[in-house]
């Protein structure tokens, strides 16, 4: 490996991490929603609350609440850092913040449809269509995503020292309250491989208060595959009482 490729590997990305776990949401919910008997009431009515108002799983609170959240986070915390660097690129981001939103609140519109049919040939249609819509949504958030790494991590990694990235990424978790932190925790934190998980952990052990990292470890411990996790903890060194 190349000290170009080094260099770019061990820089700190802000995206990635949290971009992960949206993507494992995603691809969940995607297969949940392929598998679905839209004439079960109970079922469906399941999934089109997964997707719009509280999860039952307690890993974490409404999908696309969630995903809705991220990009108002982002815009707080990442853009109004980039934009005087970059004014045009963020104003394109934020364009695809709104389409995405536009298609957030059709598709919840969607899920109530659903919601109050009982005739199950009305379920199925309205079913099949809210499918169409779900994976209009998400492939327009993966894509989404995508740009961003693609386009706004190189400005950052421009402009930013690591030193600075870092309390960029501290300011995004440390305002984010605890429950929220944690329900982006439950699905940001087994979604990455070793490599990620120990350059996140080691990073936030650092962050000024509130400081997240007993909690994110925490959080690890208890989603993050044992195998992993083990692994991963060794690298860490002592981390405190919160993997006593």
């Amino acid at each position: 490996m190349s000290p170009a490729t080094d260099l770019v590997t061990t820089r700190e990305n802000l995206f990635k991490p949290i971009h992960k776990g949206i993507r494992a949401m995603i691809y969940e919910l995607g297969l949940r929603l392929g598998v679905t008997d839209f004439t079960n009431v109970e079922e469906a009515n399941g999934v089109a609350r997964q997707l719009k108002n509280d999860l039952i799983d307690s890993r974490s609170n409404c999908i696309v609440c969630l995903m809705y959240v991220h990009s108002r986070h982002e815009e707080k915390d990442f853009f109004s850092a980039i934009a005087p660097f970059d004014k045009e690129l963020v104003n394109l981001m934020m364009g695809e913040h709104r389409k995405i939103g536009e298609a957030i609140l059709e598709l919840g519109r969607t899920c109530d449809e659903l919601a109050s049919l009982t005739d199950p040939a009305r379920r199925i249609e309205v079913g099949d269509r809210l499918c169409l819509e779900a994976n209009d949504l998400f492939s327009a958030y993966l894509a989404h995503l995508n740009n961003e790494e693609a386009t706004l991590v190189p400005v950052m990694w421009e402009r930013f020292t690591d030193a600075q990235l870092r309390a960029l990424r501290a300011q995004f978790y440390n305002n984010l309250p605890l429950a929220r932190f944690e329900e982006w925790m439950r699905w940001t934190l087994p979604a990455l491989n070793p490599e990620e998980l120990e350059i996140l952990l080691k990073g936030m052990r650092t962050d000024p208060p509130p400081n997240r990292f007993d909690d994110a470890v925490r959080i690890a411990q208890a989603t993050v595959p044992t195998d992993r996790w083990t692994a991963v903890k060794g690298r860490l060194g002592s981390v405190g009482a919160a993997t006593a």
